[in-house]
């Protein structure tokens, strides 16, 4: 069936019909290539720049589908035009008849079978003394195969995601697959011949894109650029197209792939970063034995009481500050883990202690609220790690609201499971629901990379398993942020 029929247009605003119409048509004959055209003006294109052998219109008596017949009747296509009409609406079959369709059929339940036999009956019959016979039955076969070779590359092309287009020297799409057509909400048919640097809504080519003088010369290359906040892989490839030059275009986005990359940059500095920090804090270490030694020997023999009192003043503060770099050498001390008897107030108050410079900076205020709590078997300085990135995230979430800044931490020893309960708190900017479910999620961020990596929850999270207990957050947008940590006894 068909023997002869290469392309079937098919003018049809709904998408769901047309499936059905298409699958019907191509149980008769795989090969067939069927085109879809939503309205007169696209169908009218498509018959101008390439064969068509015959129409199938879903006719609704509107001005646009009279549109299609008259045009049709003016230009002399000698395009056999059907007209598919609604069951109950059988006077506009007569309407079309009468406008230009060769042939109707009524929409009802076996309309579908009958079509393959009105398309047949409404082509024209070929004569054999027009066309020797043996010749036609080979050319179809020829035309069979080169469509057949058309339409698979042509579906390979749609099954690729990334967006492809390829373009004249008037920078007019020539060929597209369905993703780049997708990214505009439209189909490749309706950007065939339009300058493609009007679907982005500018009046001139991107600088990426080769002019025609450059086709000639360029060699395949690709750059990266930001195009509507993504980036974007863009390859190149000039190419001879029926005597005219024209381009290949190729568009991966690598928004994601950038991110990572640069978030690997981002966290190769901190590994050198705390590598330095520990160097740092040793020769620091050693200058402020020798502040305090001193100044102990100094106070022992100080007579003048004033004198004394300042130097009680620099010994506290070298007792201080041997003890911030005691705490960044736990921080920054790459080892496995090693669980101790710990109490959870100590090493909450070290872990504040250790960022207790920038919070008073920034005027944020820490409230503790701890209750008598039992020593438990945890990984000092893992759980310090854990405390101090929620220390930052409630710092960051702070500094995005206008509100003087408050961070409370919680202890609680819940007797009946024989937990300890351990509660960070924020007065900040909060978390949104769609954003909620993913904040554990390794490379997650809402901060640009300078800002953050998004590894700093998911390693929490990976750290409060491995010492057997759980952490959740509860949060509410303008109002602040809570973390709260499980941990067995």
């Amino acid at each position: 069936m068909f023997s002869t029929l290469q392309n079937i247009l098919l003018v049809n605003k709904d998408l769901n019909n047309f499936q059905s119409i298409e699958k019907a048509l191509e149980n008769c004959n795989g090969s067939l290539e069927i085109i879809r055209a939503q309205d007169a003006d696209q169908g009218l294109r498509i018959v101008d720049r390439q064969l068509v052998d015959i129409i199938i219109l879903d006719y609704q008596s509107s001005q646009d589908d009279r549109k299609l017949l008259d045009e049709l009747n003016l230009r002399k296509t000698n395009i056999p035009v059907i007209a598919l009409v609604e069951k109950g609406s059988e006077l506009l079959a007569a309407e079309a008849i009468k406008e230009g369709a060769c042939d109707y059929l009524i929409k009802d339940k076996t309309y579908l079978e009958a079509l393959p036999q009105c398309i047949n009956k409404a082509l024209p019959v070929y004569s054999e003394k027009e066309v020797d016979a043996e010749d036609h039955i080979r050319q179809a076969m020829v035309f069979r195969q080169i469509f057949r070779s058309q339409k698979w590359w042509q579906k390979i092309i749609d099954a690729i995601r990334d967006y492809l287009f390829v373009i004249d020297s008037d920078y007019r799409i020539l060929k597209t697959n369905k993703a780049f057509a997708n990214l505009f909400g439209k189909e490749p048919a309706d950007i065939i011949m339009q300058p493609y640097y009007t679907l982005y809504n500018l009046t001139s080519p991107h600088e990426w894109c080769l002019d025609s003088a450059e086709m000639n010369d360029r060699l395949p290359g690709a750059v990266e650029r930001e195009i509507d906040g993504k980036v974007f892989l863009i390859s190149s490839f000039p190419i001879s197209y029926d005597g005219q030059m024209a381009s290949v275009y190729i568009m991966k986005d690598i928004t994601e792939t950038r991110r990572l990359k640069d978030q690997v940059y981002h966290l190769d500095k901190l590994s050198s970063l705390g590598t330095l920090t520990s160097g740092v804090a040793h020769e620091i270490n050693n200058p402020l034995t020798g502040i305090i030694g001193y100044t102990e020997m100094l106070m022992l023999d100080e007579k003048n009481e004033g004198s004394r009192k300042y130097l009680q003043k620099v010994y506290d503060s070298a007792l201080r500050c041997k003890k911030i770099v005691e705490n960044m050498l736990t921080f920054s001390r790459q080892k496995s883990a090693q669980k101790s008897p710990e109490n959870i107030n100590d090493v909450l108050d070290n872990t504040i202690e250790l960022h207790e410079y920038v919070l008073k900076s920034t005027n944020i205020e820490i409230v503790r609220e701890y209750n008598k709590v039992p020593y438990i078997d945890i990984d000092r300085q893992q759980m310090q790690q854990v405390l101090l990135n929620l220390l930052i995230n409630a710092e960051h979430a702070i500094s995005e609201s206008d509100r003087k800044g408050m961070i409370t931490f919680k202890t609680i020893h819940d007797r009946e499971v024989n937990n300890i309960i351990i509660t960070v708190s924020d007065n900040g900017s909060g978390i949104s629901k769609e954003i909620l479910p993913r904040i554990f999620d390794p490379f997650y961020t809402t901060k640009p990379v300078n800002k953050g990596t998004g590894l700093g929850l998911s390693i929490a999270h990976g750290i409060i398993a491995e010492q057997g207990g759980t952490i959740e957050v509860t949060s509410v947008i303008d109002k602040g942020t809570s973390f709260i940590i499980r941990l067995p006894v």
